[in-house]
């Protein structure tokens, strides 16, 4: 279970732009995000979602250099409780444009295509 949403992070009257050049076309970066239990909640299998969000950033660096951020290990859990393998992939920022995000799609789903949970 995948969320997909651009990243909003920092302050709003700045715009945050992160980009990749793959191939010609210049795509927004992606950011795979994973809640822990550290504030409490029950979340009894975090790691296996930071386990396939590694996966996913490994086939990531490998097929796309430069496509993926460091993945952001969050205290919050975000719901990624309810489904094995649930993250957040921020894709670029509140400067990229929609078409820089739509881009990275395409090599989103390659990247999941090829990597079993």
């Amino acid at each position: 279970m995948l969320d997909i949403h651009r990243d909003a992070y920092g302050d709003p009257e700045e715009k945050l732009r992160t980009a990749a050049k793959i191939g010609s076309a210049e795509v927004a970066k992606l950011m795979f995000v994973v809640g822990t239990n550290q504030l409490g909640l029950e979340h009894p299998n975090w790691q296996e979602n930071l386990k396939f969000a590694i996966k996913l950033q490994e086939k990531a660096n490998k097929l796309y250099p430069g496509l993926c951020k460091e993945i952001d290990l969050r205290k919050e859990r975000f719901n990624q409780h309810v489904a094995p393998g649930a993250i957040i992939v921020e894709v670029g920022g509140t400067g990229n444009t929609l078409e820089e995000a739509t881009a990275s799609m395409k090599y989103l789903a390659k990247v999941i295509a090829e990597v079993d949970k």
